[in-house]
């Protein structure tokens, strides 16, 4: 669980710790001065990277850039010649070069995208951090825009007091700093919400993890994605027990289907699964699952990394009615009478195939009396001779 907080966590970055030091900076330098700004700025960037580098550790890189731009904006705030502006735009020069940086990297966001990716680990979601940060750069620019527009605009037609500048001023910080409160409580709710859905990861053709993805949005994307699955047979006197699944079944509403069947959870184990699926689905706790084969399939809604285990001590303590139709203990033969009516799973029919090219069934070897592994190999040996 530690795991998948920690996911949730880093594909939904808060964007607020990206533009801390920069509006800070230049709230301090706008009031005080820039020495000041840049001393308490940068035990400020230290604390945060710190932070991120402990808590964030696959994506501290991707705040370490942001605040190499922000150093850059913040030496071109330092040193640009106050000689080159008039002295009613002086007050202002700090925000006009921060929006024209902004600017610039909304101008450069494809190129930004892809050098962030290319440095942050395939398996966060950063498309979700990259257009978080993205829309509070707009925000922001907008922000500043505005203020600078009616800074301008007050000291060339309206000639106004002091007073009203610094209310000009003040409103403007007041909402930066909303925006911020804002975004934060935002992103925070969302890591709340997320917490209690579940996510899938998505893998390659060789079950390696390549990114994550909320279940209902897969089962409602267009575009097909590969899931890691963990299905486990049961077999004892050369039958299987099979589980009819629900009419609320997605994928294959009123089928039979092996024993287990699930999707992983990002950032839980092929092992972690099938125990959980076997509690969630029967009560069971005690079960001895031995792997037995690994293979891909392509469904109508999703692609699949299937991890095919064959599992001893079948005690069902209780059903569970809102994942399970009914059981029943097959016979090949029954199963053969029925295997072309269309009752039977896609991925039942495949495994089904492998159980009798290895003689597990008609055999008649397979028991369960604990001998699980040495039994599997020896008929797995016998069949490969």
């Amino acid at each position: 669980m530690q795991a998948f907080r920690k996911h949730i966590n880093e594909s939904f970055f808060n964007p607020v710790l990206h533009f801390i030091p920069l509006l800070l900076f230049l709230f301090i330098d706008d009031n005080f001065e820039s020495s000041l700004a840049l001393e308490i700025v940068y035990f400020v960037v230290v604390a945060i990277l710190v932070y991120s580098y402990l808590k964030y550790s696959n994506i501290y890189k991707y705040l370490g850039i942001s605040y190499l731009v922000s150093s850059l904006i913040f030496a071109l705030i330092i040193f640009f010649p106050e000689n080159m502006v008039s002295s009613n735009i002086k007050p202002v020069t700090g925000e006009i070069i921060a929006m024209l940086s902004f600017i610039l990297i909304l101008l450069l966001r494809k190129r930004i995208t892809e050098f962030v990716s290319a440095v942050t680990p395939r398996h966060v979601a950063m498309r979700n951090n990259i257009d978080e940060h993205f829309r509070i750069v707009w925000s922001i620019t907008v922000v500043i825009a505005l203020y600078i527009a009616t800074y301008i605009t007050a000291i060339y037609f309206c000639y106004p007091s002091s007073t009203f500048l610094k209310y000009i001023r003040t409103t403007h910080w007041v909402i930066l700093i909303f925006i911020m409160f804002y975004e934060f409580i935002r992103v925070t709710l969302i890591r709340i919400r997320l917490f209690k859905e579940e996510w899938w990861p998505i893998v390659n053709e060789k079950g390696a993890v390549i990114g994550s993805i909320q279940d209902q949005e897969s089962i409602s994307e267009n575009v097909k994605y590969r899931h890691p699955i963990v299905r486990g047979i049961v077999i004892n006197d050369s039958k299987i027990f099979l589980q009819k699944r629900t009419s609320k079944d997605p994928q294959y509403p009123f089928m039979w289907d092996m024993a287990i069947s699930n999707h992983l959870r990002m950032n839980e184990t092929v092992e972690q699964c099938i125990y959980r699926t076997s509690h969630e689905n029967y009560g069971m706790k005690d079960i001895k699952p031995i792997l037995l084969s690994q293979y891909v399939q392509d469904t109508a809604t999703e692609k699949q990394y299937i991890y095919l285990f064959l599992i001893c001590n079948l005690k069902v303590v209780d059903i569970n009615p809102e994942m399970i139709d009914c059981v029943k203990w097959w016979t090949l033969q029954q199963i053969e009478d029925n295997i072309n009516s269309g009752i039977f799973t896609q991925s039942f029919g495949k495994e089904l195939e492998i159980l009798k090219r290895n003689g597990l069934i008609e055999n008649g070897v397979y028991n369960c009396n604990c001998h699980l592994k040495e039994t599997v190999y020896q008929v797995i040996t016998k069949s490969e001779d």
